[in-house]
């Protein structure tokens, strides 16, 4: 995995164009906070488009959760740990009482998959805080992939990406299980469909 310096001068050789452009900025102008979800493998463009916004990042407990967690710091992140495998409740419940003029970012697959399977802790911050969840997803012109279960990407220099931020998703108060599941089926099908968008759109 890359360090901080170097993903810093990797990232800046990346052509990166957002649709809506500047998305993120707009939000934190008018004073919008939000949960942003995408997939654990392609956390480190928007990630990085977010960075200095005062956006808290949920990060696994696990071991490889150390080492994004240490760059993500140094990225200009702060940090909330957790997982939905391993002190999930407690970090969740953590970002909840901390919601005040705060936006989220959580993968939503992570931190050891299935890939492209949201699991339903983001429904329960979105619930919770209040905080609609925007979906967020990436594609790569050109990338290098890691043999871990999610198939990390790591964009090569000079290539292109392409995120899509989708229609914020407002989360109701009160919901029953299996309006927890329509809601997380919402969400999955949603970065799915932006996923495969982002991937056209970037060949173009």
């Amino acid at each position: 995995m890359l360090g901080s310096n170097l993903a810093r001068i990797l990232f800046s050789t990346v052509t990166i164009d957002e649709k809506p452009r500047g998305y993120p900025e707009q939000l934190k102008r008018e004073g919008k906070n939000v949960i942003y979800a995408f997939w654990h493998s392609f956390m480190l463009i928007p990630g990085y488009v977010v960075r200095g916004l005062g956006v808290k990042v949920l990060i696994s407990r696990h071991t490889d959760g150390e080492y994004i967690a240490h760059i993500s710091q140094q990225l200009g992140f702060e940090i909330v740990r957790g997982s939905t495998t391993r002190g999930g409740v407690e970090a969740l419940l953590k970002m909840i009482k901390e919601v005040k003029d705060t936006s989220f970012i959580i993968t939503p697959d992570g931190p050891k998959g299935p890939r492209f399977v949201v699991k339903p802790g983001v429904i329960f911050l979105g619930q919770k805080t209040g905080l609609p969840i925007v979906p967020v997803s990436l594609g790569l012109s050109s990338y290098w992939e890691l043999p871990s279960w999610d198939k990390f990407r790591i964009p090569k220099p000079f290539s292109k990406a392409t995120i899509i931020y989708g229609k914020p998703i407002h989360i109701p108060l009160k919901l029953n299980r299996s309006e927890i599941e329509e809601c997380r089926v919402q969400l999955e099908k949603k970065l799915n469909e932006i996923t495969a968008e982002s991937r056209q759109l970037v060949k173009n």
